[in-house]
């Protein structure tokens, strides 16, 4: 999660003609932003990124938002949804 390997995605940019997707590194935003920034329009994936939050690094996955909290509560107290 100290970025991703620049200096090999732009190797493999170079001998490639087709579409690509670089993943491994990623620990934050900033390191998307500066692999697009220095490639062009690339995939970029994350993993850890999303799954790893806080300084503990705590696994916190899809948890639901308010919006969605609210939905679930008044189908559940309300009824199914027309």
């Amino acid at each position: 999660m100290k970025g991703y390997d620049q200096e090999l995605a732009r190797a493999v940019r170079a001998a490639v003609t087709t579409p690509m997707t670089v993943l491994g590194g990623a620990g934050s935003l900033q390191h998307i932003k500066g692999l697009v920034g220095e490639l062009g329009i690339i995939g970029a994936a994350a993993g850890s990124l999303f799954v790893f939050k806080g300084v503990y690094r705590a696994v916190l996955i899809n948890y639901p938002n308010r919006a969605q909290k609210a939905e679930i509560y008044e189908a559940a107290y309300q009824g199914p949804h027309p």
